[in-house]
C-alpha cells in the first residue's frame, strides 16, 4: 500500500458528491484499517486514538507495519488539496462547506485500491 493510493483514496471518500461511501478490503482490516486511520487523522484524530481504533477492528491480526505506516503518513498532502477544493471564504472568513444539490452526480462505483 502506497502514501499516494490512500491520497487518492481519501480524494474519493472525502467528495460529497460520492456519499455514501462504503470502504472495504477483501478482509476489512490492513488496507481499510489504514484507509480509515489516514481519514482519522485528516479528522484531526489525536494518534493513540488513531492506533486504538485500528487495532480494535483488526483484532489479533493488527500489524506493526500498518502502526508505523498511520504514524507516518502526512495527511498535509491531501488537506491543502481538499480545502482548496471544498472550501470557500466569506466575507466573515468563516468556513462553509459548499453544497450544490444540482451539481450532485448518482453514485459511482469507483476502485483506487
Amino acid at each position: 500500500m502506497s502514501s499516494s493510493a490512500i491520497t487518492e483514496a481519501l480524494k474519493v471518500i472525502t467528495d460529497v458528491r460520492n456519499h455514501p461511501v462504503l470502504i472495504h478490503c477483501k478482509r476489512g482490516k490492513h488496507r481499510t484499517g489504514c484507509l480509515v486511520g489516514c481519514l482519522r487523522k485528516l479528522q484531526n484524530w489525536c494518534m493513540s486514538a488513531v492506533v486504538e481504533e485500528y487495532k480494535h477492528f483488526a483484532g489479533t491480526k493488527w500489524r506493526e507495519t500498518d502502526v508505523k505506516f498511520l504514524e507516518k503518513y502526512d495527511v498535509s498532502r491531501i488537506r491543502h488539496c481538499l480545502e482548496s477544493i471544498i472550501y470557500r471564504y466569506y466575507g466573515s472568513k468563516k468556513r462553509r462547506l459548499q453544497y450544490r444539490e444540482e451539481s450532485l452526480q448518482k453514485p459511482q462505483m469507483t476502485s483506487v485500491l
